[in-house]
């Protein structure tokens, strides 16, 4: 197997794993039936969340970033229509548009909850993970504390053993796989504060003084699904887009890619616009899904935006 292909399908992999795990025990005979569990699963861990009382421009701030939520979604579920040997190339996009999809949802909810919070990428994925992750239902509430080797909310404490190829490998329990791609995403973020803050450098106050920094001093931090759509993101859009390119010469692979995300996108989505719903309220998140809508009617459809804005606002 060449390089590029163990390195597109190791990403691959985990969108499997993951998207297996939102499935796992939920009721999958649609996307409808999927969501509406998801949404049931939910409901009990908002109980405690109200709504939030916005300004006029907090509340044009909030319809902007959900505008870029959606519309990013839109542009990524473009690439679905395409023929299957151009979204071979095409499929390098799909992953950033679906990271800003679900970013700009998460930078509403870091918005409202933090209004003067700092407006950097980093600030609201560590937010989501250390801060909001209760209220999201598995496998979203789960995470690794890399440092501390510590797992949160998986079926165990430390991650299991795997063999070598673990992540080229399909696993019976799809969380296990979820589980050690958090760890290599935390020992990746581990190794690019080393390169820009430790490597060469020294320590000039402390008991190491003068001595140099050590690649383990640096922290990886708390891993969640958020992270992960960052580290892939950026592996697509400055690291190794050949590999992406290169790697995707198996024509299911390229197909399961998109769809994978498609499916993922839903649901992510879905979880985050019900947390939106209760900080907002129905009739102000009603009113923001029908703006979008409305200028987007005749161009393009968005179906699942429209399945998740019936299911989750209760309409017919």
């Amino acid at each position: 197997m060449s390089q590029a292909r163990q390195k597109f399908q190791t990403y691959l992999f985990f969108l499997r794993h993951f998207d297996q795990c939102v499935r796992h025990g939920r009721n999958t005979q649609s996307m409808n039936h999927l969501v509406n569990a998801l949404l049931t699963e939910q409901q009990p861990l908002l109980a405690g969340v109200g709504q939030v009382a916005l300004t006029p421009a907090r509340r044009d701030t909030i319809r902007r970033m959900l505008f870029n939520a959606w519309n990013s979604e839109t542009v990524a579920r473009m690439n679905s229509l395409f023929d299957p040997a151009v979204r071979a190339v095409t499929n390098q996009w799909k992953p950033v548009q679906t990271y800003y999809a679900i970013y700009f949802l998460l930078n509403a909810i870091h918005e409202i909850q933090s209004p003067n919070h700092q407006q950097t990428h980093e600030a609201t994925l560590r937010y989501t993970t250390m801060t909001i992750r209760q209220w999201f239902p598995a496998p979203w509430h789960c995470a690794y504390d890399f440092d501390g080797k510590q797992c949160h909310a998986f079926a165990w404490q430390q991650l299991p053993t795997v063999h070598s190829g673990w992540n080229l490998s399909n696993h019976n329990e799809p969380a296990v796989f979820v589980g050690h791609f958090f760890r290599t995403t935390g020992r990746e973020k581990q190794e690019e504060k080393w390169m820009t803050h430790g490597k060469g450098k020294i320590h000039t106050n402390g008991p190491r003084t003068g001595k140099r920094f050590l690649r383990r001093e640096m922290r990886g931090g708390t891993i969640a699904f958020w992270d992960v759509l960052w580290r892939i993101r950026k592996w697509v859009n400055y690291k190794e887009a050949q590999a992406l390119l290169e790697g995707q010469d198996y024509p299911d692979h390229v197909e399961e890619f998109d769809s994978r995300l498609n499916s993922i996108l839903t649901t992510s989505s879905a979880v985050l616009e019900h947390l939106l719903y209760r900080l907002l309220g129905d009739q102000t998140l009603t009113s923001m899904y029908a703006s979008y809508l409305q200028v987007t009617n005749g161009i393009v459809t968005c179906p699942e935006l429209i399945l998740r804005r019936d299911l989750i606002c209760g309409l017919p």
